[in-house]
């Protein structure tokens, strides 16, 4: 890719917001709603424009100091902000690192390190404008040459980031003045405001190359990275610069490893523990209505799944893939492993997505032992015949392993053979995602707003998640076409026809949507969780 350094200015458009007490510059952008592709509750609500943030207290009112327990099920493994895919690793970098933008709790565009950006007429030229007096846990001055390298890091093949996809498009990137940067791609692409959000973390130029950033992560964000003791605990320690004015409010956060849940609960219920990750579906009205702790959940936007490796036979045929899809009750999933705290998947659209209504879904699969049996008699095989195994892994949380299980029992039901692999997570990473070495296997997306992320990483043949050994044609072309098409009904009528090739041939079948939720004591404050799942402490404070 090439980039450049050029002394042309822009301008733009200004109105001044307050986020967190600083005054931010935010500038609009005189584009039509779906240019930017802008994810908000809705796909035509985008006006260009960076939402503000509303705080819930008086500012000279927040308890400051103090050290934040966190319980939390695994160890992060890599917190690597370009590369890292594990969701611990995610919770614990979100307040370490931070991106041009985010989206807040109403899924709407916010500035995090850019005031604003504006969008030129033929969709192929974003330019971002930077906040200044950022400063880096390393006492850099943050500036766009940071910006360059870390998009340029993200795409390095070296680096191998699973990001990278989102920005194959860049023709360039020219960084006119110190908060001024330019990106310009080779043809529109729908989704690029949103991949700013996705974990594009900025870090500091040549950072990567002077540290282990999967063991010393370094960035803009509220707290410093302190220590990290593995499959113990990771200490978060207040940025002092940090440039929202009067923020963190904590002192210290501190996230220890904790892989039983019941321990977890104990330690919210009795102590020392007062924010809870992972909390058992089973345990969610007893924490809710409990006098010593707190809930929140959010319609999240994690699905489950259930992956079929399409080189191992009998899998290679889609009939025994819709048949094995038939023949999985996801209601009683539904019930049985979330004990209500979700919704059946027949598609990748989150419920409370306006994609949902807009994107045909293809098959949906109803749970039905006769059409199961259907298939595999048209497929020649006798359920008798086949012989499965399904692997999980035990963390984080138990939701893996019992649906594994579940899968099992309703297979069995049909007269297959089918066996349960219950690992490490580690180890589950490198056999079924690195190595591909799994017939079925049980698996979760994670917090997308645009379709392009709920369809192109997965089923395009290159796609970085598509773990599946999955390749079409003409799926890849419509991906493809998702991508530069910026119109949102054109957008919508292409995942349409993706999601009808896909549901028939069925390199994975959706199972469920489950709710996110965090257990609190009352002593926390400021906590808000989001449908991202991010869990960032700038605001969160400890009552005295």
């Amino acid at each position: 890719m090439r980039t450049n350094r050029t002394t042309t200015g822009t301008s733009r458009r200004r109105l001044i917001r307050s986020v967190g007490g600083a005054a931010v510059a935010t500038a609009l952008a005189g584009c039509s709603s779906d240019s930017a592709g802008t994810p908000t509750t809705s796909p035509d609500d985008s006006d260009g424009q960076t939402s503000p943030s509303t705080d819930t207290q008086a500012q000279d009112s927040i308890p400051t100091g103090g050290t934040l327990n966190i319980a939390t099920a695994g160890d992060p493994q890599n917190l690597d902000p370009h590369t890292t895919t594990i969701n611990v690793a995610q919770l614990v970098l979100s307040n370490v690192v931070e991106g041009l933008f985010e989206l807040d709790a109403d899924m709407n565009l916010t500035g995090v390190l850019a005031t604003g950006y504006e969008v030129s007429d033929d969709n192929r030229t974003y330019t971002i404008s930077l906040k200044e007096g950022v400063t880096f846990h390393t006492g850099a001055e943050f500036t766009s040459a940071d910006v360059r390298y870390s998009i340029n890091r993200i795409l390095d093949p070296d680096v191998g980031s699973p990001r990278a996809a989102n920005f194959s498009l860049l023709e360039s990137i020219e960084t006119p003045d110190d908060y001024t940067v330019v990106f310009t791609l080779s043809e529109p692409f729908a989704p690029f405001m949103v991949s700013l959000t996705d974990t594009a973390a900025i870090i500091p130029e040549g950072s990567a190359e002077e540290r282990n950033f999967q063991q010393e992560p370094v960035g803009t964000g509220q707290f410093v990275l302190d220590s990290w003791s593995t499959d113990d605990s990771v200490v978060l320690q207040r940025f002092d610069d940090y440039h929202v004015e009067d923020q963190p409010y904590l002192d210290t956060c501190e996230f220890n490893i904790i892989p039983e849940a019941a321990t977890r609960q104990t330690q919210l219920q009795s102590g020392p523990a007062e924010v809870m990750f992972g909390v058992p579906f089973q345990q969610a009205g007893a924490l809710e209505s409990g006098s010593s702790t707190n809930l929140q959940s959010t319609s999240g936007l994690w699905k489950q799944a259930l992956w079929f490796n399409t080189d191992r036979e009998p899998l290679g045929d889609a009939r025994v893939r819709r048949a094995i899809s038939y023949a999985v009750n996801r209601q009683q999933l539904v019930q049985g492993v979330l004990f209500g705290h979700g919704q059946v998947a027949n598609s990748p659209a989150p419920p409370t997505s306006a994609w949902r209504d807009r994107i045909d879904s293809g098959q949906s699969y109803e749970y039905s032992r006769e059409q199961a049996n259907s298939l595999l008699d048209e497929a020649g095989l006798d359920p008798g015949s086949i012989s499965l195994s399904v692997k999980a892994s035990r963390t984080p949380g138990t939701t893996y392993a019992d649906t594994a299980t579940l899968v099992q029992s309703h297979l069995t039901q049909l007269g297959m053979d089918v066996d349960v692999e219950i690992m490490d997570f580690s180890t589950w990473l490198q056999e079924a995602w690195v190595d591909k070495n799994y017939d079925l296997s049980i698996g979760s997306w994670s917090g997308r707003t645009d379709p392009d992320g709920w369809y192109y990483r997965q089923y395009h043949s290159e796609g970085a998640w598509n773990r599946f050994n999955y390749a079409n044609d003409e799926v890849d072309q419509l991906l493809q076409d998702g991508r530069t098409t910026v119109d949102t009904d054109e957008r919508a009528d292409i995942y349409s026809q993706v999601d009808r090739i896909v549901s028939e041939e069925l390199p994975m079948t959706y199972l469920y949507f489950r709710e996110d939720m965090t257990g609190l004591t009352p002593s926390v404050g400021g906590y808000q969780l989001t449908p991202t799942s991010q869990a960032e402490f700038g605001t969160t404070y400890l009552e005295q």
